[in-house]
């Protein structure tokens, strides 16, 4: 049985996406995530969400379920991502994300998704020239969007079910 996370990249960066789509006026193709290969960028206005950065912000904590057959090492972590706002609303997107970002909004839509996971900062919207592929510039709003989530790795674990405990005469059995 291989080693398994709690929280995965792809389930952290989908919290984060529905935040976004729940703000925005923009659909579901028109929020994606970022350093992918061979894709062509969607036309028109879009957001981009690319992983920047986990961090540790503790030493990792080991448990054990028994029930299970498993060891548990828990690590809180920093994951922050670059939120990056395109086209011709992309400053005012930026803006109510970032503003929205730290709010309580944010905080229960990310406790809705069930995952250990919680925003917990973002930066101020910084212009970040563009140019497209027919040398034209295109609006361009970032931000950085900070969180913490705490993923639990699970491996297997061996556990006695019981013990037989002998007392055993050392001298006699292993003499000097």
């Amino acid at each position: 049985m291989a080693a398994t996370v709690s929280i995965t990249e792809t389930q952290a960066l989908t919290v984060v996406r529905s935040f976004i789509l729940s703000v925005v006026d923009l659909d579901g193709d028109h929020v994606i995530r970022g350093l992918k290969n061979r894709v062509a960028m969607p036309s028109g206005d879009f957001i981009e969400i690319t992983p920047i950065l986990s961090d540790p912000l503790a030493t990792t904590v080991q448990d054990y379920d028994r029930t299970a057959g498993t060891s548990l090492f828990e690590r809180d972590t920093q994951f922050s991502v670059q939120i990056d706002c395109y086209g011709t609303a992309a400053l005012d997107r930026a803006t109510s994300l970032s503003i929205l970002f730290r709010s309580d909004y944010a905080c229960q839509s990310f406790s809705a998704s069930g995952l250990d996971m919680q925003p917990l900062y973002a930066g101020e919207p910084r212009q970040m020239p563009f140019v497209t592929g027919e040398s034209q510039y295109m609006e361009r709003w970032a931000f950085d969007a900070v969180m913490q989530m705490n993923p639990v790795v699970s491996v297997p674990q061996d556990f006695a079910i019981s013990l037989n405990v002998d007392l055993v005469n050392v001298d006699v059995n292993y003499p000097p």
